[in-house]
């Protein structure tokens, strides 16, 4: 057999990516925090780029006026506290001028406070200035849903100072509101929420020895082996398993409004999500706006923009002359990659207007099926661009609820609901079985196979019917 080596030239086709096609790429992805970082340090970097950056209530998106959007009433805009407030107008009472005498800066300072913010103004009021440092551990060490993350003695052994200071200083933590901040666990979280009842002149005691010594039984419906245990009717023990439902909050840190500054409520979950698009009723339907174009304006630097026309060569060096050309083509891209953002985020949110019409109007129940291939097709981009478009990014939607892009896509929401409102609609005595769920699922034309029923009530965090007994 012969082995012969020989060297030929045929035609060869190869996708070659530019860097700047890359760096648009990553601009369309990027989510609302982490485009303003970008903005931020181009302007940093490049002395060509200039940004103005209007005050927007971070809610609905609309200009603020005053401090106050004239939409919904918030007043949280996009400006940082510091800057939220000119403090020479208030160097003394009485001499800002105008009728409210009693207006406070900080209250403006407030509205804007994050949980953690929130909660050491309070303990700096009501505790001595040298246990300062332990109120900073801890609350510094306070995870998402406003559990303690670090033990009393470690606090004390990282401080060197007495683990009594320490758990002082985290009693008067657990004191203050959100109700239940600083507990070290779910049980202790729920009986910081009793002692709050019971302060307030509604004991519950049976509810707290539930809590104290039965919380896992609790967890697992054992009702009638609790009640034998503790010689009650197990009545009783539902009711007080009711009342920890209805009014105790598990997660306290989730019950902060950082627009309002305080606890709203128990049971209300209120985390703050920035929309990235709002959609508005109007006389002819619906209008869908981008955020972020009424938010930025964008411009070349004045100088930059003249010497690249007028620079005289024989009066510049040739470094001079490519320091003006590089910055002055940096800022027109990085530019002209936002606002091809803004228009493809515009693009999509047409499409779903006008796809989605009937669940914007009527609600979930009439969300279409759809998805990011066939998006694709009906605005003309590639299914990839839709993904990256939409990741990451939320819609306000014209009842004032907030939800992810990818709600759009999602088909199962209508069978959610519907299997959420049956459930709260069967016998507490006879609950219905997943089995059932689906058969009345598909009477309603909603084919749903048993097992996607436990999935769907599993991702609803709703118990199987021999738990809902």
């Amino acid at each position: 057999m012969y082995l012969d080596q020989s060297q030929s030239l045929s035609p060869q086709q190869t996708v070659n990516i530019s860097a700047k096609l890359i760096t648009s790429i990553k601009i369309l992805q990027l989510s609302a925090e982490e485009l303003e970082q970008s903005i931020a340090q181009e302007a940093l970097e490049n002395p060509a780029f200039e940004i103005e950056e209007l005050s927007q209530c971070q809610r609905c998106g609309a200009q603020m006026k005053d401090g106050v959007c004239p939409t919904c009433g918030s007043t949280t805009g996009t400006a940082q506290a510091d800057d939220a407030v000119d403090w020479d107008d208030y160097s003394e009472p009485g001499l800002a001028g105008g009728e409210e005498e009693d207006f406070d800066p900080l209250a403006r300072v407030e509205a804007t406070a994050s949980l953690e913010e929130a909660l050491l103004w309070q303990m700096q009021a009501i505790i001595d200035p040298c246990d300062l440092p332990i109120a900073e551990c801890l609350i510094g060490n306070l995870d998402s849903h406003g559990r303690l993350l670090i033990s009393v003695e470690e606090v004390a052994r990282m401080l060197r100072v007495d683990i009594g200071r320490v758990q002082c200083v985290l009693n008067t933590l657990q004191m203050q509101e959100p109700v239940g901040i600083g507990a070290r666990d779910l049980r202790e979280c729920l009986l910081i929420q009793l002692r709050w009842f019971r302060e307030q002149g509604n004991p519950q005691p049976l509810a707290e020895r539930l809590v104290d010594e039965y919380l896992p039984q609790l967890g697992e419906h054992r009702f009638m082996e609790i009640a034998r245990e503790i010689h009650v009717p197990s009545s009783q023990v539902r009711q007080a398993w009711q009342f920890i439902r209805t009014n105790l909050n598990p997660f306290p840190a989730h019950a902060y409004d950082p627009s309002a500054g305080s606890i709203s409520g128990n049971r209300v979950h209120t985390t703050l999500v920035r929309p990235d698009v709002v959609i508005r009723r109007t006389e002819n339907g619906f209008e869908a706006e981008v955020v972020e174009n009424k938010k930025y304006v964008f411009r070349l630097n004045p100088t930059y923009r003249n010497l690249i026309t007028t620079l005289d060569p024989h009066q510049s060096s040739e470094e001079e002359r490519q320091h003006i050309r590089q910055y002055t083509s940096r800022a027109q891209f990085f530019i002209d990659c936002i606002h091809q953002r803004w228009e493809t985020l515009k693009k999509i949110s047409d499409a779903l207007l006008e796809y989605q019409y009937e669940f914007l109007e009527k609600g979930v129940r009439y969300l279409r099926p759809l998805t990011r291939g066939e998006l694709a097709e009906r605005v003309g981009l590639h299914e990839s661009t839709i993904s990256r478009a939409t990741a990451n990014k939320f819609v306000l939607l014209p009842e004032g609820r907030t939800i992810s892009f990818d709600d759009f896509f999602d088909a199962s929401l209508r069978a959610k609901d519907t299997l959420r409102e049956l459930i709260e609609a069967e016998d507490p005595r006879h609950p219905l079985s997943d089995e059932e769920l689906a058969a009345l699922l598909a009477e309603r034309g909603l084919n749903v196979a048993r097992r996607t029923v436990a999935k769907y009530r599993e991702a609803m965090h709703i118990l199987p019917s021999r738990l809902r007994i």
